[in-house]
């Protein structure tokens, strides 16, 4: 069954939108005026690159908290 969300979803919880198209791999087509506008979908990674994203998760993991401190700066 195809995935939808409406653009109104989309703004309110795209990370969650955006963390379920990474992680369960899935394409998501989102409405706006009950018309579809757009697909979120993601991206196939070479393997060779999956090394550096492990690394990437792994710095994210370990400084999330300093990370989100700064967004939040003003």
């Amino acid at each position: 069954m195809p995935l939808t969300a409406s653009f109104s979803d989309v703004r309110r919880d795209l990370s969650t939108i955006a963390d379920k198209v990474m992680t369960d791999h899935v394409q998501i087509t989102v409405f706006r005026n009950n018309k579809p506008a757009f697909k979120i979908v993601p991206i196939d990674v070479p393997a060779e690159d999956k090394g550096y994203l492990a690394l990437a998760d792994e710095v994210d993991a370990d400084y999330h908290d300093v990370f989100e401190a700064l967004a939040h700066e003003s």
